[in-house]
Formats: C-alpha cells, structure tokens, sequence
C-alpha cells in the first residue's frame, strides 16, 4: 500500500474526517486555520495534493476526490 493509500484509509475510516486531515496536517509540519477564524476559500494541502472548496468540509471532500483517483491511477499503472 502506497503512503497516500494508508492517509486515504485514515481519513476514510476516521470517525471526523476534518479532525483527522487537520490532525495529518500538523503532524506533517503544516498549519491549520480553524474555520471560526477564517473567510473565504479553505485550502487543505497534505500529500502532495490540494482541496479546495468554501468551507472546511468542502476542501476535504475535495481532497478526498483527488486522494481516490490519485489512488486508483496508482493502482492502474501498477
């Protein structure tokens, strides 16, 4: 299984996906502005990929997208 494969079940098997990316983030040195803080677009960089929607959820369903087809183009050229 690929790095992003076993990010992609963590945040997939995860109770609260939002709590699990931003946990992911800082643990990867990145930083996290909490939505209650912030306007605008959400922008969610972890693994080499970028989610990016109007609210936090939004940006890690967005990520999610590229996580599983980033995953399944792996698998294919595998």
């Amino acid at each position: 299984m690929t790095e992003i494969a076993t990010v992609l079940a963590q945040v997939q098997n995860a109770p609260d996906p939002v709590a699990a990316v931003k946990r992911l983030v800082l643990a990867h040195g990145g930083h996290w502005c909490d939505p209650e803080n912030a306007q605008g677009l959400f922008e969610v960089q972890l693994m080499g990929l970028t989610g990016i929607g109007p609210s936090v959820v939004a940006a890690v369903d967005d990520w999610l997208m590229q996580a599983k087809d980033t995953v399944f183009e792996d698998a294919q050229a595998s």
